[in-house]
Parts: C-alpha cells; sequence; structure tokens
C-alpha cells in the first residue's frame, strides 16, 4: 500500500485521539476503545517513518492535552504542556517501533503491536514521573463483565486485548485497499486469509474474556467476616486558608464522624482523608496540642479505630521537632527535618498504633525529582511551591485490626496495580485509598483517578474503600463494582460494609508478567527490526 497523503493522515491522527478522548471519563463512550488506535495503527503500517513519527505527535500530543486539562489547576499550562510531551512521548516511541517492525515484519505486526504498545506502557509506569493514566485498559472501567480478566493479567491484559483488536482492525483495512489481487501467491487463500488472523485473534479474547467475566460475576462474593467502614468527605478548604480555617474543618470532621455513627450505627473504622489534618499529628500528641488532643477525645468518644491523613515531622538531630514549630504546616526544606504525607491508624483509645508513610511523591508537588543532587533547581521550586521537601515511606506497612488486615494507599498510588499487589502480598485482606483531589477542580479528574482503583480491586479481588476530601469517596467490591458512591463537591459520609478477599488470584502470584513480557519482545522485535532492514539495505 502506497504511502497516504498528509490529507487522510492528518484526520485519521486526530480521530484516533478523539475516540481515545471520549473513551475516558468523564464522557466514558468506552465501547470506543476498542477502535480507538485503528486509524493511527493504520498510519504506522502504511506510512513512512517521517510521516509516522509528524502524525505521531498530533496523535499523542492532542491527546494528552485534552485528556490531562484539569491538570491546569495544579500545573498551569506550562506544566500541562510539560506532562502531554512527556507521556506523550511514549505515545510517539510505540508507534516508532511498531512502524520499523512493520517494515521489516509486515506478516506478524499486527500481532507485534499490542507487544510493542503494552511494553512502553510498563515503562511509562516506572520511574520518579510514573504515571498510569492514560492506559487504554482503563476506558472499558464500566464495562464490568469483559475486565474480570483483569484478575489473571492486570489491567495491561485488557490493553492488550483492545490494542490486538485495534492492529486487527488496521491490518483488515490495509488488506481492503491493497486488493486481493495484490496479496494472493501461489500458496493458494492461505495468504488471503492470514491477514484476517489479527483480527479473528482480537475477536476470540474479546469472546473469552466475556465468557470469563460472565462466570465470574454469576457467583456470589465470598460469605464470612466483615467490616462496618465510615468514610468522612470532609470538603475542607484549600491549603492556603488552613490556619484560618482549621478550627472550622475540624469541626465539621468532628460533626459529619458523630453524625455517621448516629445515624448508622457503631462502625469498626473511620476514615479520614488525605491530609484531613495539616500539621502533624504524632509530634503534637506527644506535646498535647489543644487541637489534636481534641481528635484524640474524638476517637475516644466514638470508640471505633481512626485512619488520618495528616503530615509527620521529626528533628534528624534530636528525632522530635520543638514544640513552638508545630503549626507548621508545609516541609521547611531544611536539612534539620525529615517531612512525610502519612495515615495514621489509631486504637479506640486514641493512640497511635501505626503509620504509613507515602512513598510514591507527586513530583513537583510533594518532592522535586533530584532535587537533593541539583540543589539550586530545589531553591529556585521553593519560591513556586510549598510543599515539595516531602520523604518517601521505606515500604508497604499492614495494619492490624481485630477484625481484618488491610492497607492504606495515598492518593495517585492507587493507580499502581504492582504496588497494591505489594500490600496484598504482605497480607493486606482490603485496601483503603485517601485521597485530596480538590485541586484537580472537575469532574473529569477526580472520575479519571476514581476508576482506576477498578481495576486494583479486581486484580487482587479484594475491596477497596476510598475517602477524598474532595473527589470520589466510594467503596469498590472485589469485582470491581461500586457498591456506594458519594456526590462530589459535597461534604458527607458514606457507611458501608466489606468482606473477606477471595481466593489469590494469578496477578496477585505472577505480577506484572504480560508486561515484562511485551517489554521482552518489544526490545527483540526492535533489534530484529533494525537487523532485516540494515540487510535489505545492503542486498540493494
Amino acid at each position: 500500500m502506497k504511502d497516504m497523503k498528509w490529507y487522510w493522515t492528518i484526520p485519521l491522527s486526530l480521530l484516533s485521539s478523539f475516540l481515545l478522548i471520549i473513551s475516558f471519563p468523564p464522557f466514558n463512550a468506552n465501547i470506543f476503545g476498542f477502535i480507538a488506535l485503528a486509524p493511527i495503527l493504520l498510519i504506522a503500517y502504511t506510512s513512512s517513518l517521517r510521516k509516522t513519527i509528524g502524525c505521531a505527535f498530533i496523535f499523542a500530543y492532542f491527546f494528552y492535552c485534552i485528556y490531562l486539562f484539569w491538570m491546569n489547576a495544579y500545573l498551569a499550562v506550562v506544566g500541562v504542556l510539560f506532562v502531554t510531551v512527556v507521556f506523550g512521548t511514549f505515545f510517539v516511541l510505540s508507534l516508532v517501533f511498531i512502524n520499523v517492525a512493520s517494515k521489516a515484519f509486515p506478516r506478524y505486526r499486527a500481532f507485534l503491536t499490542p507487544f510493542i504498545w503494552i511494553g512502553f506502557d510498563y515503562i511509562r509506569s516506572f520511574g520518579f514521573l510514573g504515571f498510569t493514566f492514560g492506559s487504554i485498559g482503563y476506558t472499558q472501567h464500566n464495562f464490568t463483565s469483559f475486565i474480570q480478566l483483569a484478575d489473571v493479567g492486570g489491567e495491561q491484559l485488557i490493553a492488550f486485548i483492545l490494542v490486538l483488536f485495534s492492529a486487527g482492525l488496521a491490518e483488515t483495512a490495509v488488506f481492503l485497499v491493497e486488493g486481493y489481487r495484490e496479496n494472493r501467491t501461489g500458496a493458494g487463500s492461505k495468504p488471503y486469509l492470514s491477514r484476517f488472523y489479527p483480527l479473528a485473534g482480537g475477536i476470540i479474547l474479546i469472546i473469552v474474556s466475556l465468557v470469563y467475566g460472565s462466570i465470574v460475576l454469576s457467583r456470589p462474593l465470598p460469605k464470612g467476616q466483615r467490616m462496618k467502614l465510615s468514610l468522612i468527605q470532609g470538603l475542607s478548604t484549600p491549603r492556603t486558608e488552613w490556619k484560618k480555617e482549621k478550627w472550622k474543618t475540624l469541626k465539621s470532621l468532628e460533626n459529619l464522624s458523630r453524625e455517621s455513627i448516629k445515624n448508622e450505627g457503631n462502625v469498626d473504622l473511620v476514615v479520614w482523608t488525605e491530609t484531613a489534618i495539616r500539621t502533624s499529628l504524632r509530634p503534637n500528641l506527644i506535646y498535647g496540642s489543644p487541637y489534636h488532643t481534641r481528635i484524640q477525645r474524638l476517637v475516644r468518644e466514638i470508640g471505633a479505630y481512626f485512619i488520618i491523613g495528616s503530615p509527620d515531622n521529626f528533628s534528624v538531630r534530636s528525632g522530635e521537632v520543638k514544640e513552638e514549630d508545630l503549626e507548621t504546616i508545609y516541609p521547611t526544606k531544611g536539612d534539620e527535618e525529615i517531612w512525610t504525607n502519612s495515615a495514621y491508624f489509631l486504637s479506640p483509645e486514641g493512640e497511635i498504633i501505626d503509620k504509613y508513610d507515602k512513598i510514591h511523591l507527586t513530583p513537583f508537588g510533594e518532592h522535586f525529582p533530584l532535587g537533593n543532587k541539583i540543589r539550586f533547581l530545589q531553591k529556585i521550586l521553593d519560591n513556586f511551591t510549598d510543599s515539595a521537601g516531602f520523604t518517601p515511606g521505606a515500604g508497604p506497612v499492614v495494619f492490624d485490626h481485630e477484625k481484618m488486615d488491610f492497607g492504606v494507599v495515598i492518593c495517585w498510588e492507587g493507580t499502581y496495580g504492582y504496588f497494591i499487589r505489594d500490600f496484598v502480598r504482605a497480607g493486606a485482606d482490603f485496601m483503603v485509598n485517601i485521597s485530596n483531589d480538590m485541586w484537580t477542580k472537575t469532574r473529569a479528574g477526580h472520575f479519571q483517578h476514581f476508576t482506576i482503583t477498578k481495576f486494583r480491586a479486581i486484580e487482587n479481588r479484594i475491596w477497596f474503600a476510598r475517602a477524598a476530601n474532595d473527589g470520589v469517596t466510594a467503596i469498590v467490591d472485589p469485582r470491581g463494582r461500586v457498591v456506594d458512591i458519594l456526590p462530589i463537591k459535597e461534604a458527607g459520609y458514606l457507611v458501608g460494609e466489606i468482606g473477606p478477599r477471595e481466593k489469590t488470584t494469578f496477578y496477585t502470584r505472577a505480577g506484572d508478567l504480560l508486561p515484562r513480557t511485551a517489554l521482552a519482545v518489544l526490545v527483540l522485535s526492535f533489534i530484529g527490526s533494525l537487523v532485516v532492514l540494515i540487510r535489505r539495505a545492503g542486498e540493494r
């Protein structure tokens, strides 16, 4: 097939971006996730490397600019452009590798495509800028019967099926445009039929996934020990107003907690969101701060275990900060203190049993990548942000409740499949995600973040409770179904029960076996493609 003209390739690139955008929240037209990549893959299969790169830029950057527009509230326009370039480049590289493999191995390109795509998705999830938003598997969060196969291969298996189906469509389109005559050989109809193998493979995997999902969803959830949770959505004021509003915020949290018990009966665990308290809970309790001892009295009054999101800080030299410095809200970024974004586990007596320190810190918001090595850039950043000096935690922590053990992750830590798996393997029976999504200011940001939680529940067959200061507060069962949910942008509470986890899944045992395999195929196919293309060039 001849290289397509620009007046075809540019509209096709934009079409792929548009179809992918509307597949995600808030639009949720997930059916288009099955075909979104077909137009851009058609270009990669039939165009020169130069044209593929140009179209890949259009597709990737247009997608991320629109998909992540809500980040403008946090990063401003320049930041959104930076994020678009960084993460859009992974899409560009995927299409470049697919184009090269298509030229070297045209007969197998459609089968290589999902491995290459998933391999780059896997790379994108690691490092200080690791980011899973935009992975195509998440488009199917509402297609419950289709995504149950995630307990075998994670969200990436769902993505693999979608990409293979799109690749099959693109391959079929190439064949139909080329015509029957150009594709027939002396081997009869086999080469002709082989052009439909990728599409047939995609259809078969979709059917398998739907049948598997129907069987799983028809089974009852396991019976056993249950826990009653009260998730508090405080809708507290932005950080800049914290000092002025902190007593008002505390009163709101107290009232919502008491109201949830009064109306719904006693609970086993009350959850306050990330940074519900923005001054350090642990040292303030040690020194007997009136504000923090009032929280302790509330816990004793209610008589339940509590999870409270609050920073922790301590002096490197003495182990404790000075009492007069305890009203500090943000890290001082000096060498004398360590700050962590933490989740405290309190007993019904109001004593701190344990705490978890956030490991995956938000770049530029909670820490500056390489800030310790490039000090002058850290100082520049300090002029623009008040929260770039946190220290990551040491590892997963599982809290020991008398009924069930559980883990807590903070904010976007819940978007990493391999990370949640670590908690489950460490003994967590269910997971709690505390978050503060107020800064996103949009429905799109809230629900793009929340819907990823459904896959974490399915992958490990655990209950997942999410409490957001503003955002989505909800309870998700081990099948990825939303049991109950609070309206966004409204203060309130959600009381619900969670049950035991199901049996250990293949994903929990094996982890990211598929994306690791895809990464190996990506490397081998690229090396093989270069060898073949160089050899062909030498034979001319």
